[in-house]
């Protein structure tokens, strides 16, 4: 870690404190899930309504 004290925390750029990498498609694979359990749940509702 090549943050620096002050006081009595760390501190440390953006790109040293994020946790995982961002981009890859992530929110498309996000956005697909959430249309997929919108029209999972259309489905349930149709079958229980009907």
């Amino acid at each position: 870690m090549s943050g620096r004290r002050v006081g009595e925390h760390v501190e440390m750029n953006e790109d040293e404190a994020r946790a995982g990498e961002t981009g890859k498609g992530v929110r498309y694979v996000l956005a697909a899930g959430i249309v997929l359990v919108v029209i999972g749940f259309a489905i349930v509702a149709g079958a229980w309504f009907s």
